[in-house]
């Protein structure tokens, strides 16, 4: 969706409000809502409950982790063993992120705008 749709919409869906500001797809919201949802999940339970393979599960989990939307834990199993499970971050994360997102890109866009005569001129559009 543009920003200009996305400015003048009536509403702004969780999961454009996600894409949007976090980059992130869509089966990694429907995994995170998985997880914060349910709970802690293994990367084995995860694939069954996404209707995915358990590689490209992990590579999605692992993606959450890498932006700060989940955590990995180790859990200790029988005699010293252990598994991995998978928490989603608080939504108060997912909401400060989205914040911090916005604050950058205003600021980024208010230096473009000020340079927008510039610009212009570098794609060929003389003017005064």
């Amino acid at each position: 969706m543009e920003v200009f749709n996305i400015v003048n919409a009536e509403t702004v869906s969780a999961q454009t409000l996600l894409k949007c500001t976090l980059g992130i797809r869509p089966i990694e919201i429907k995994a995170y809502c998985l997880l914060l949802q349910r709970g802690p999940c293994t990367v084995q339970e995860a694939s069954r409950l996404l209707n995915r393979s358990r590689s490209a599960t992990q590579r999605i989990l692992l993606s959450l982790v890498e932006k700060g939307l989940a955590v990995r834990e180790e859990e200790l199993i029988g005699l010293g063993g252990y598994k991995y499970v998978y928490r989603s971050a608080p939504v108060g994360r997912l909401k400060a992120e989205i914040l911090k997102n916005l604050e950058e890109w205003y600021g980024r866009m208010l230096v473009e705008v000020g340079r927008l005569d510039e610009s212009l001129r570098d794609v060929g559009c003389g003017f005064g």
